[in-house]
């Protein structure tokens, strides 16, 4: 799957310039009835009203570990993790095996006093269960939603905001992208990022402490293993897809999806139909995945500071 990913970064970034400068010629050489203004907005000076409507409280929690702090929770930190209204890098911790440069990161980004996270990525389940125990213990009263998002994630935190707006924190529901297999209703994609409402993550505590759940603990798949554990409670994922049944969260880079380079395991694993081109991805969309630190940075400048 990463060797799939890997094989076509090379034509990402292109991709991305080349789709943003041939829609915007083409719209303002040739507007058409059908084109959407909307698109190129995801990209160029979104127009995204806030003050009409209260926007929920979110706290972002973002995996990673000690080799990627320079690089892609450095990229993630400087770019869309401030957005959040809190967030927390979840990480083992152990200054003995640390560089000077990775101790020094460390200090200057929100890092909670998690103890015995077990480092590795068969390890995952046990990093996401702690971290959703940390934010039920000190946090569940201080934001109606809570989102789980990797290192390698680009989250539009307004998009986000927005589309939970409309949602109510107090039903046991979750929000992603929605994979149909495995288990009942499915579950979500752990990279593409899934956000919990305040009462999933109270059912998941409750979940997790009672021994009748069998909640793994670790190993296995994370995303497969948390939705498990949330389903013994009622906690059910919710729909992700804006008025035209195009997709919120994506477990691919942009480039993937607009052209749809599509993975076989993505094909049979899908709960919705894939779409390419001007279909592939809402204007309000939420999140990618597998986004390097280079993207994260070109991703952050054309969604914020590019003008047109």
């Amino acid at each position: 799957m990463s060797h799939s990913i890997n094989k076509q970064r090379f034509i990402s970034i292109g991709i991305i310039f080349a789709v943003i400068i041939l829609t915007t010629i083409f719209s303002l050489t040739y507007p058409v009835k059908n084109f959407d203004p909307g698109f190129i907005s995801l990209y160029f000076n979104r127009d995204i009203q806030h003050n009409k409507t209260k926007l929920p409280r979110i706290c972002c929690l973002i995996l990673t570990t000690p080799k990627y702090f320079l690089t892609r929770a450095k990229a993630v930190n400087e770019t869309w993790a401030p957005r959040c209204d809190r967030y927390f890098f979840i990480t083992e911790y152990d200054r003995k095996t640390m560089t000077p440069e990775q101790i020094k990161f460390a200090e200057q980004i929100p890092i909670p006093p998690i103890k015995n996270i077990t480092a590795g990525y068969h390890h995952l389940t046990q990093k996401s269960n702690l971290a959703f125990l940390f934010a039920y213990e000190n946090y569940l009263n201080d934001f109606e939603w809570f989102i789980k998002a990797d290192d390698d994630t680009y989250l539009i935190v307004e998009h986000l905001k927005t589309f939970l707006s409309k949602q109510n924190s107090s039903e046991p529901i979750t929000f992603g992208y929605t994979y149909q297999i495995h288990i009942p209703m499915g579950y979500h994609s752990g990279g593409a990022s899934y956000v919990l409402s305040r009462e999933s993550l109270r059912r998941f505590y409750e979940a997790y402490n009672d021994p009748a759940s069998n909640c793994t603990k670790d190993g296995s798949s994370e995303d497969i293993e948390i939705a498990k554990c949330l389903r013994t409670k009622g906690v059910y994922p919710g729909k992700a897809l804006d008025k035209e049944n195009r997709e919120l969260f994506h477990p691919l880079p942009f480039s993937h999806h607009f052209m749809g380079f599509f993975p076989n395991w993505l094909v049979q694993r899908a709960e919705n139909p894939l779409q390419s081109h001007y279909n592939c991805c809402s204007t309000q969309t939420i999140s990618f995945h597998y986004i390097t630190p280079e993207e994260q940075y070109l991703m952050d400048f054309l969604l914020y500071r590019a003008r047109v």
